[in-house]
C-alpha cells in the first residue's frame, strides 16, 4: 500500500471555514476521465484519490491519484487520466483533500457512477458535464490528533502535519534551513575521494531547484597535478562533528594526495531534526562513472557514538551512478539499482545487511523521481514513486549482538528499532569514489573497463586520480538536483 499520511494535513489555529464544491467528473476521450472543482483564491492544493469498484477503507492511496498544486487554463483543479476503461455503471469511489488558507478540508467515502454519453465525449473546452449528485460538504479543521512524531528538540506536533519543506523557491539563499558540511570524508565513513566545500560552482539554487555537483580540484587555478601529490590542503570552515584535524586539512605526501574532487553536501541539523515520519524527495540522480547521491537521514547528537555508525545512518535513495556497472559475479549494479535502508555498522558485508534495492529499466537519474522513507518505532519503510520496495522490522540490537558488533550493547533493549529512536535530520550530498561502496573488480561501461582502484590499497585515491582521463569523460550528467523535500508527521 501506498503511504498517504502527509497528504492529510491537519492544521490548528484560525477556523475559517471552507465549501469543497461538488466535483465534476468528464470523460473527454474514450478512456479515462477528469476531476475537477473551480479555482477559488485561497486554494492551495487539491489532492485527488479514485478506485474503480472498490471502496476505501480510510484514506489510503488511490489507484488513481495526483497531488494538483495549480489551476488550469480554464480555471479549474483538475486530476486527468486516460488509462481506465469505464464502461457504463463503472462506480469511481473517490475521497478528495483541499488545501485552502493554510487549512484542511476533505470529502469522503464518496462515489460516481459513469454514465457515458455522446455529450459527454467531449474535448476538454466544453461545458457539458456530468456531475456528482453529492451535496457539498463544508468542514471545519479537527483538533490536533495525536502522534509519536517530535520535532527540534522533543516538541509536539500533530499527525499528518507538515513539518519542513523546501521547494528550492526562495532565490539563492541555503540560510537558514541548510548548512554546508567543510570537511574532508575520513575512513570511519566511506572515504570519497572529495573534499566538501561551499563552493557556489558545487551548490547552488537554480530555477527553484537544487543543484549538487562534483567537479575536478584541478579545473581551479591554484590547483596543479603536482600539487595534488606534494601540496597541503586546509578548508577554512571545517565542520568536523569531532573536531578531528583530518577532517580539516590533509599534506599530501608518497602515497597520500589531496582529495580530487570537491562536492558539496548540505543537511537540516541546525534547522529541522525530527524522531518518526514520513519523508519524501523528488530528485533527479546523477550519472556518471563512480559517483554516488547521498539523501541520508543522520543522527542529530550520535547519542550512542560517533565510530562504526553507531547511531546508525538512514538511506533514502542511493545509487552507484555508473550507467552500466557489474560486480564481479555479473549482478548488475549500477544507476538501473536503487538502493535504501539503513546502516549500523561500517564493517564488511555487514555493512549491507539493512540496504534494500529495487531495479529499474531506466537509469534513475534520467528524470525526477519521488524517493520516500516511513520511519516509525516499529519499522523503517522505503518507496520510490508511492511503490513501497523495501520494509525493515528486524530487531538491529539483537543482529549487532549475533555479529559481534560492541555498538550493540549502548542500544536499549526496550528499542527494537535502537539506535533509529533518536532525533536525526535530512541531508544531501555527492560522494565520488571511497573504499565502500563500489566492490572491487567490478567493471564499467559497454567495454567493460575494471574499476581503476582496490579498496584494501593504501593507494586507492591516487589511482582513481590516475584514471580520470577514463572516468571524467562519462561525467555529462554529474549533478543531484533536487526538486523539493518534505517532513510529514506520522
Amino acid at each position: 500500500m501506498r503511504w498517504t499520511w502527509g497528504l492529510l494535513l491537519f492544521f490548528v489555529g484560525q477556523t475559517v471555514a471552507y465549501t469543497i464544491p461538488a466535483l465534476r467528473f468528464e470523460y473527454p476521450t474514450m478512456r479515462g476521465f477528469r476531476a475537477s472543482i473551480p479555482d477559488t483564491p485561497g486554494l492551495q492544493m487539491f489532492a485527488f484519490h479514485a478506485r474503480l469498484n472498490k471502496p476505501f477503507d480510510q484514506f489510503e492511496e488511490g489507484d488513481y491519484t495526483e497531488d494538483v498544486t495549480a489551476p488550469d487554463g480554464d480555471g479549474r483543479w483538475t486530476f486527468d487520466t486516460n488509462k481506465p476503461a469505464l464502461p457504463n455503471g463503472t462506480i469511481i469511489y473517490y475521497w478528495v483533500y483541499v488545501q485552502f488558507a493554510n487549512e484542511g478540508y476533505w470529502l469522503t467515502d464518496k462515489k460516481h457512477t459513469v454514465t457515458r454519453t455522446k455529450a459527454t465525449v467531449a474535448p476538454k473546452s466544453t461545458t457539458t458535464t456530468t456531475t456528482t449528485t453529492v451535496k457539498p460538504t463544508t468542514t471545519t479543521p479537527p483538533p490536533c490528533p495525536p502522534t509519536l512524531t517530535t520535532f527540534n528538540g522533543g516538541q509536539p506536533t500533530c499527525a499528518g502535519k507538515l513539518l519542513f519543506e523546501d521547494t528550492f523557491e526562495q532565490g539563492s539563499s541555503f540560510a537558514p534551513k541548510w548548512q554546508h558540511e567543510v570537511r574532508i570524508p575520513l575512513d570511519t565513513d566511506s572515504a570519497e575521494f572529495v573534499s566538501y566545500q561551499s563552493s557556489p560552482e558545487n551548490s547552488y539554487i537554480a530555477a527553484g531547484r537544487l543543484v549538487i555537483v562534483p567537479t575536478l580540484v584541478t579545473q581551479t587555478a591554484d590547483y596543479t597535478d603536482e600539487r595534488i601529490r606534494t601540496g597541503e590542503l586546509t578548508l577554512a570552515g571545517c565542520t568536523s562533528p569531532t573536531n578531528n584535524p583530518y577532517e580539516c586539512q590533509r599534506k599530501a605526501a608518497r602515497s597520500t594526495i589531496l582529495p580530487p574532487v570537491v562536492s558539496a553536501k548540505l543537511n537540516t541539523k541546525h534547522f529541522f531534526r525530527f524522531r518518526y515520519g514520513r519523508v519524501e524527495i523528488r530528485a533527479k540522480l546523477p550519472k556518471g562513472d563512480w559517483i554516488f547521491p547521498q539523501l541520508y537521514l543522520q543522527p542529530y547528537e550520535n547519542y550512542y557514538g560517533y565510530a562504526d555508525y553507531a547511531s546508525g545512518q538512514m538511506w533514502i535513495a542511493h545509487i552507484l551512478a555508473n550507467r552500466m556497472l557489474a560486480a564481479a559475479d555479473g549482478r548488475q549494479i549500477d544507476g538501473h539499482r536503487l538502493r535504501g535502508g539503513v546502516l549500523i555498522t561500517n564493517t564488511g558485508p555487514v555493512r549491507s545487511d539493512f540496504l534494500r534495492s529495487n531495479l529499474n529499466e531506466e537509469h534513475f537519474g534520467d528524470q525526477f523521481h519521488v524517493y520516500g522513507l516511513v520511519w516509525t518505532p516499529e519499522q523503517i519503510l522505503l518507496t520510490v514513486d508511492g511503490f513501497q520496495y523495501g520494509a525493515l522490522r528486524t530487531n538491529f540490537r539483537q543482529h549487532a549482538q549475533q555479529h559481534n558488533l560492541t555498538q550493540a550493547n549502548l542500544w536499549s533493549a526496550d528499542a527494537p528499532l535502537a539506535p533509529f529512536d533518536r532525533e536525526f535530520y535530512v541531508s544531501l550530498g555527492v560522494g565520488v569514489g571511497g573504499v565502500k561502496d563500489f566492490p572491487d573488480h567490478s567493471l564499467t561501461g559497454p567495454s567493460r573497463t575494471a574499476k581503476p582502484w582496490n579498496n584494501t590499497s593504501p593507494k586507492a585515491e591516487y589511482f582513481f586520480y590516475q584514471n580520470r582521463n577514463t572516468w571524467y569523460r562519462t561525467w555529462t550528467e554529474p549533478e543531484l538536483t533536487v526538486d523539493y523535500v518534505r517532513v510529514y508527521a506520522l
